[in-house]
């Protein structure tokens, strides 16, 4: 059987993609988890609160950060020598829900 590399389907938006890569992948639930109940926190505090080490949960971050679904409160560029804190970003998170429910269910 082929396997399916990308959905040749309109209703397959970048949101449904993002939606798919954030919430298809258990670490990064933990982490939005956590960031929900107890942020904005910094990269230490989410690593020593959740099953992931220090190199998995800073890239987990960086694709929680690229789909919108966290918010950090220094720019990408200039986060060198400070500890940056994330928050999950809530209105974010239902959209890609949102879009991801309405692929499923309404296709």
């Amino acid at each position: 059987m082929p396997r399916i590399t990308q959905p040749q389907d309109d209703a397959w938006s970048s949101d449904v993609e993002a939606a798919v890569a954030t919430f298809g992948n258990r670490a990064r639930n933990e982490i939005l988890r956590y960031l929900s109940a107890h942020g904005p926190a910094t990269r230490g505090d989410i690593v020593a609160s959740v099953s992931a080490g220090e190199p998995s949960v800073a890239k987990h971050l960086l694709a929680l950060e690229e789909a919108g679904a966290i918010i950090v409160d220094v720019e990408a560029g200039r986060r060198h020598g400070r500890s940056p804190r994330y928050s999950a970003n809530a209105p974010r998170i239902k959209k890609l829900l949102e879009a991801h429910l309405q692929y499923l269910l309404e296709g």
